[in-house]
């Protein structure tokens, strides 16, 4: 299956500086997955200075944007996101794979808009 598994977290720091690749997730805030294009929406924000692209080699990928930039095209419906997850047959699903896109409503009106978060893209090809 070629697609990405992406989550949004936040930070235990509250959000008060840029995440990096070692900051600890907190609250997740939303998963979904998505098709081999699935991390265009996030590069065209890193290319517009919204987002800032920590690294990674798809095993993850990481991220970190504030509140503001990353969340409302998440809340209209996550970019790029399966209606159905999909896996092969060879694929091994652990109890904490969603089978579905979440949003979590409640932590997400708990942060405030300059608030940093975290976004953690898996490979999943």
């Amino acid at each position: 299956m070629l697609g990405w598994n992406i989550s949004v977290y936040c930070q235990m720091n509250k959000g008060t500086t840029p995440a990096t690749t070692n900051s600890p997730q907190g609250t997740r805030l939303a998963v979904w997955q998505t098709d081999c294009f699935g991390l265009r929406w996030i590069d065209e924000l890193v290319k517009e200075g919204e987002v800032i692209d920590l690294g990674g080699n798809g095993y993850p990928y990481y991220y970190t944007a504030s509140f503001e930039h990353l969340i409302p095209p998440i809340l209209i419906g996550p970019p790029g996101a399966r209606s159905t997850w999909s896996y092969d047959d060879t694929d091994i699903l652990g109890k904490l794979w969603e089978g579905k896109t979440v949003i979590n409503q409640t932590a997400v009106i708990s942060c405030r808009p300059e608030e940093w978060l975290l976004v953690v893209a898996w490979d999943e090809s």
